[in-house]
C-alpha cells in the first residue's frame, strides 16, 4: 500500500520547515543523506533544477560572503572583504538551497507531475468554494510543469514570442486518502509539535 500524494507532500513541506532551522553541522548530515540518494534516484532532475537556480545560488553565494560583517579573512581574500561569518553564511544559505532543490527533485520524480498536482489539489480542498480558485492554481501549475519538463524549441526566448504551445486538455486523477495517510499525517503533525516545544 502506497502513501497518497498529499501525504508526501506534507512529509516535504515538514522536511524543508525544518531545513530552514538546521545549523551547519545538521545540514553537512542532511546534504551526506539527500544528494547522493537524489544523484541515484533523480540524477536528471536534480541536475537540470540545480543546474536552473545557478545564479540564484551564485547571487546568494556571493551576497553572504561579501556582505556579512565580521572577521576578515588572511590576505589576499580578506582584501576584498570577505569574512569567515559571511563564508559561514553563504555555505549554509546555499546548502539549505540546494538540499531543498534535491529534495524536490526526488518528490518530483516520485510523483511525477500528475502526483505532485493530485496531491496539491488534496491539500487545497479549503479553498474548493472559493470561484474555483484550487482548480485555477492546479491548471496553471499543471501547465508550468508541463512547459519546465518539455522545454520548446528556442527556450524563454520562443515562449516570450508565442511560439510554445500547451496541451489541448488537462486530467486531474486524484485518489482517495487511506487510513495510513491519516495516521502518517498525524505522526508528522505530532513531529512538528514536538520539534517546535
Amino acid at each position: 500500500m502506497s502513501l497518497h500524494p498529499a501525504t508526501l507532500l506534507v512529509a516535504w513541506g515538514g522536511f524543508v520547515v525544518v531545513l530552514q532551522s538546521l545549523a551547519i553541522t545538521g545540514l553537512a548530515w542532511a546534504a551526506a543523506a539527500v544528494l547522493p540518494l537524489s544523484l541515484f534516484l533523480a540524477r536528471r532532475r536534480s541536475l537540470l533544477l540545480i543546474r536552473r537556480a545557478r545564479w540564484l545560488l551564485l547571487s546568494i553565494a556571493v551576497l553572504f560572503a561579501f556582505a556579512t560583517p565580521g572577521e576578515r579573512l588572511a590576505e589576499p581574500f580578506g582584501g576584498l572583504g570577505v569574512t569567515h561569518d559571511g563564508l559561514k553564511l553563504a555555505l549554509e544559505h546555499v546548502l539549505r538551497l540546494t538540499l531543498l532543490l534535491a529534495s524536490l527533485a526526488l518528490l518530483h520524480e516520485r510523483l511525477g507531475n500528475e502526483g505532485l498536482i493530485g496531491g496539491l489539489h488534496w491539500l487545497m480542498a479549503p479553498l474548493a468554494g472559493q470561484r474555483e480558485l484550487r482548480e485555477r492554481i492546479v491548471v496553471r501549475l499543471l501547465l508550468v510543469l508541463d512547459y519546465v519538463e518539455s522545454e520548446p524549441k528556442g527556450g524563454w526566448r520562443g515562449w516570450l514570442q508565442g511560439e510554445a504551445s500547451g496541451p489541448e486538455r488537462l486530467s486531474l486523477a486524484v485518489g482517495p486518502v487511506g487510513y495510513l495517510d491519516w495516521a502518517a499525517m498525524a505522526i508528522l503533525a505530532a513531529a512538528a509539535l514536538w520539534w517546535w516545544s
